[in-house]
């Protein structure tokens, strides 16, 4: 995934992803009336989904893929909390001292890549950008989940909102890469249908169903479970060397997340 242009596959999977959406989508919208309120709501989705998968995946080609999760989930939970002040809604302390420890451990991993003590040992100046991306990634992950609970509150489907978030995505990814992405496609048809099934379209439908019964902050902590695997899985690429910072920051993370749980069920 490093060596390939991020707007390729980004660009092919979500089209993929769309269309079978929209397939099961068509019947539940023909009898649902049109709410003009979900327009501009839609509009929103589209443009975070760029940020939110762009940025992700701009980021994998120059940070190691654990941290790239860890910061944009890591960062997800203080957004929801910065959000909500900023709306002047009602603030769990035990959720604002679980955001704050997201963000040491952050911290703890952006740490590891300036000191040359992440998986991918040396850093440039280019690391600095994965580590914007995966920042504006996590910004856009949390207006992702925002903007998808509002259209779950006005009666949508999570096959409807699955059908029509990635149009912004498609288009960028299609200017982008016009020229090379047919070539691409077919050159790599087998493993694009793989990772778009197990990496985008069953996770996305799944985070879909979570975002419609559950609240954004206890979304958001549950997927600081994702650096685990993501930290698991990049320990069989040989590119990679073990690092125990990185360790340390995902392990933080995935005691964050129980945390969160244990305080959501408590509420």
């Amino acid at each position: 995934m490093q060596a390939v242009h991020p707007f390729l596959f980004t660009g092919i999977s979500f089209f993929i992803t769309t269309l079978y959406f929209q397939f099961f989508s068509i019947k539940q919208q023909s009898s649902m009336k049109w709410n003009k309120a979900a327009t501009p709501i839609l509009l929103k989705l589209n443009s975070a989904s760029v940020l939110a998968f762009m940025g992700f995946y701009f980021a994998l080609k120059y940070i190691e893929p654990a941290i790239v999760s860890s910061l944009e989930m890591g960062l997800g939970p203080l957004f929801v909390i910065l959000l909500a002040i900023k709306q002047k809604h009602h603030i769990n302390v035990a959720k604002v001292s679980i955001a704050i420890g997201t963000l040491v451990a952050c911290l703890i991993l952006i740490y590891a890549i300036f000191a040359g003590k992440s998986a991918l040992i040396t850093w440039s100046k280019f690391s600095l950008l994965g580590i914007l991306a995966s920042i504006i990634c996590g910004l856009g992950a949390v207006l992702c989940t925002l903007y998808s609970k509002q259209l779950s509150e006005l009666g949508w489907t999570s096959s409807m909102i699955l059908s029509k978030r990635f149009y912004g995505i498609i288009l960028l990814s299609l200017i982008a890469t016009y020229d090379v992405i047919l070539d691409y496609l077919i050159g790599n048809i087998g493993w694009i249908l793989l990772m778009t099934l197990l990496g985008v379209l069953v996770p996305m439908y799944l985070l879909q169903k979570g975002i419609q019964y559950c609240t954004p902050f206890f979304v958001m902590m549950s997927l600081c479970f994702i650096p685990v695997f993501t930290f698991f899985f990049q320990l069989f690429d040989t590119r990679l060397q073990w690092s125990n910072i990185t360790f340390l920051g995902v392990v933080l993370l995935l005691l964050l997340g129980i945390s969160s749980v244990i305080v959501d069920r408590n509420e």
